[in-house]
């Protein structure tokens, strides 16, 4: 059998994980419902329907069925698999993690050491993130303790996104576009096929999780999705150790490092703990200020859409687009921080008047479908 053009193998490995995806999340979705799985009885939903969260289970057989026909189609060197085939069994774990998580409603602390070690399993099996900087990159024990920080944070940075209808699915199928372009340019297939197949898997999935969502990733989704996009992002500076691929990276991954970095720094500045789950991230704020479901993620999704567009100018060695994209994210933190800090102060003044005053607390002004469902680690 004769191997498939390499262009031609890779639109066929999108249209794999399109295909699995738009078949395998109603599947998913009618067998959760029927058994009543992956609904966490937190006590902070207020939609009154059941709507599943394991999603997360189609997108993992979207990406895995898509990668594996790669493999059978292009029929490319071992070279270019051996070091993501070390990734399979921390990446089958990670979502078995997940899949507990949305059934069982696991500890914050339990799943940190689970990411931890497969944190660490990628290291020992070659996974690196480089950053340029000569210092961090020549000391063997700096870039390992960086790469294993990276990978737990990308683990939890897309959940922190996953409070809103399409905006997890999205923004990765954003990042995976962007990483798709960059390996093209840098000559890394095993990036372009993976990316290709996360960007068929997530817009499939968005069919049935775009606002209203009938399905949610879950954890199982969210966390997959986050390693996924660590895997990238370390086969791509793997690829390229220089500063101007660092940044192109961290601009590719704009929007959940943005919201991580404001998760942290808004619970600090009111005093809460840092792992503490609130209902102050971007969308929040977003939703806050009068938009729809469908606007915030036009806005997000543009937002992230600018942030890749730098990212993948940053990683042709323009020194132009980092200087942008620093500004831009600068702006953005402070922006977002700001308000965040003053919404509570006006749910207090609002909880405080009387009655019969016509004003509704902020948390209220939500609806029901984007009330927070999870209770995992930063949410």
């Amino acid at each position: 059998m004769t191997a498939l053009p390499t262009w031609m193998a890779d639109v066929t490995v999108f249209v794999i994980a399109l295909a699995v995806s738009v078949a395998a999340t109603p599947l998913v979705r009618g067998f959760a419902v029927r058994w009543r799985l992956g609904d966490k009885p937190n006590g902070r939903k207020a939609h009154a329907e059941h709507i599943p969260h394991l999603g997360g289970v189609a997108l993992f057989l979207a990406v895995a069925v898509a990668v594996l026909a790669a493999g059978v189609l292009a029929r490319r060197g071992a070279g270019d698999w051996s070091l993501l085939a070390k990734a399979v069994p921390v990446v089958m774990t990670v979502v078995l993690l997940g899949l507990v998580d949305d059934m069982r409603n696991l500890r914050a602390r339990q799943k940190l050491v689970v990411q931890t070690v497969a944190a660490a399993v990628l290291v020992a099996v070659g996974f690196r993130f480089f950053t340029g900087v000569w210092l961090l990159d020549v000391s063997s024990i700096l870039l390992v303790v960086l790469s294993m920080v990276f990978i737990v944070g990308m683990l939890s940075s897309v959940n922190l996104i996953d409070g809103h209808d399409g905006l997890a699915a999205g923004v990765a199928l954003i990042s995976a576009v962007a990483f798709a372009v960059i390996g093209g340019m840098i000559g890394a297939p095993d990036v372009v096929t993976l990316s290709l197949a996360v960007c068929g898997a997530c817009l499939g999935f968005l069919f049935f999780n775009f606002p209203p969502g009938r399905i949610y990733m879950g954890d199982t989704g969210s966390m997959m999705l986050g390693l996924l996009l660590a895997l990238m992002a370390c086969m791509v500076s793997m690829r390229s150790h220089s500063a101007n691929t660092f940044a192109a990276v961290c601009l590719v991954l704009g929007l959940p490092i943005l919201d991580t970095m404001l998760a942290i720094a808004r619970r600090l500045v009111l005093r809460s703990p840092v792992f503490a789950a609130d209902t102050l991230h971007m969308h929040h704020v977003l939703r806050a200020s009068g938009l729809s479901p469908r606007r915030t993620l036009v806005v997000l999704y543009g937002m992230q859409a600018l942030s890749c567009l730098l990212g993948v100018a940053a990683a042709a060695n323009w020194v132009a687009p980092v200087i942008v994209g620093l500004g831009f994210l600068t702006v953005a933190f402070v922006a977002f921080l700001r308000a965040m800090v003053e919404i509570p102060a006006e749910r207090a003044t609002a909880a405080a008047r009387p009655a019969a005053s016509s004003a509704i607390p902020f948390q209220s002004s939500f609806p029901t479908g984007l009330q927070e469902r999870r209770t995992s680690v930063g949410r």
